[in-house]
C-alpha cells in the first residue's frame, strides 16, 4: 500500500516495490526481517522436467528422468517422500538433505535421489537395464530359433535361406516385443517419478501458503496497534 501510493495520497504509476524496501517497511512495523525472507525466499512449486530417454525405435537403455521443484521442503517431509519410493540405496545419503531409494520395474533397476538445495527440491530417477533379468529369456528366445530352422531345412537343404529369414523374424519380433515391455516400464517409472514430484509440490505449496499467512497476520496485527 506504502508503494502503490505518492505521499499526497495519489496513485503512482510505478507501484512496485523492491525488496530492500519491503524489508524496510516491514521492520518499521516490528516484523521480523528474517521471517520474511524466508516467506519471500520460499518458491512457487512449479516443477521442470529434465528426461533423457532414447528415442524412435530405439531399444530402451539407460534413463533418467528428473524433477525439479522450485521451492524446499523439510527434512522429516523429504525422509517420507523417499520412503514411498522403495527400499533404501547402499549410499543413504545425507538425512535430511539428501535421501536415496532403489526399486525394480520390470527388466530396469532404478535409483531414485532426492535432494534438497538452494530453495529447490530435485528428483532425479536412473534406469540400468538389468543383463542378469534379460538373460534367462535367451534360452527359450534361442530354442525356438533353431526348432524352426531345424524343420525348415530337414527335408530340403535348398529352404536355407528362408530358415534364415525365419529366424531373423522371430529375432526382430524378439526385439520389439522385449523393447515394447521395457517402453511399458519406463512409462511406469516416469508416472511413480511425477506422484513423487506432485507429492513434493503440494508441500511446497502448503508451507508457503501457512508462512505467508504467518507474516501477512503478524503484519496486519502491526498495522491495527
Amino acid at each position: 500500500m506504502a508503494a502503490s501510493s505518492s505521499a499526497d495520497g495519489e496513485t503512482v504509476e510505478d507501484d512496485t516495490v523492491s525488496e530492500q524496501e519491503l524489508l524496510s517497511m516491514a521492520g518499521e512495523m516490528g516484523v521480523d526481517s528474517s521471517r520474511l525472507r524466508e516467506v519471500l525466499a520460499r518458491g512457487t512449486g512449479t516443477i521442470q522436467v529434465r528426461d533423457e530417454v532414447s528415442k524412435g525405435w530405439a531399444w530402451p537403455g539407460n534413463e533418467s528422468f528428473e524433477r525439479v521443484i522450485d521451492g524446499e521442503i523439510s527434512g522429516g517431509q523429504l525422509e517420507e517422500l523417499a520412503d514411498l519410493i522403495g527400499s533404501r540405496y547402499e549410499d543413504p545419503g545425507n538425512p535430511g538433505v539428501r535421501e536415496t531409494r532403489e526399486f525394480w520395474e520390470g527388466f530396469r533397476y532404478v535409483t531414485v535421489d532426492l535432494s534438497v538445495r538452494d530453495g529447490r527440491t530435485r528428483i532425479l530417477a536412473k534406469s540400468k537395464i538389468s543383463s542378469m533379468r534379460l538373460a534367462p529369456l535367451f534360452p527359450f528366445l534361442f530354442l525356438p530359433m533353431m526348432m524352426f530352422f531345424g524343420f525348415a531345412i530337414r527335408n530340403d537343404v535348398g529352404n536355407l535361406e528362408q530358415a534364415i529369414q525365419g529366424v531373423l523374424a522371430i529375432g526382430l519380433l524378439a526385439y520389439f516385443g522385449v523393447g515394447w515391455g521395457m517402453r511399458g516400464s519406463r512409462q511406469r517409472i516416469l508416472e511413480k517419478v511425477d506422484r513423487i514430484a506432485e507429492s513434493a509440490q503440494g508441500l511446497v505449496r502448503e508451507s508457503r501458503k501457512a508462512n505467508t499467512l504467518s507474516v501477512s497476520e503478524e503484519i496486519q496485527e502491526r498495522v491495527c496497534e
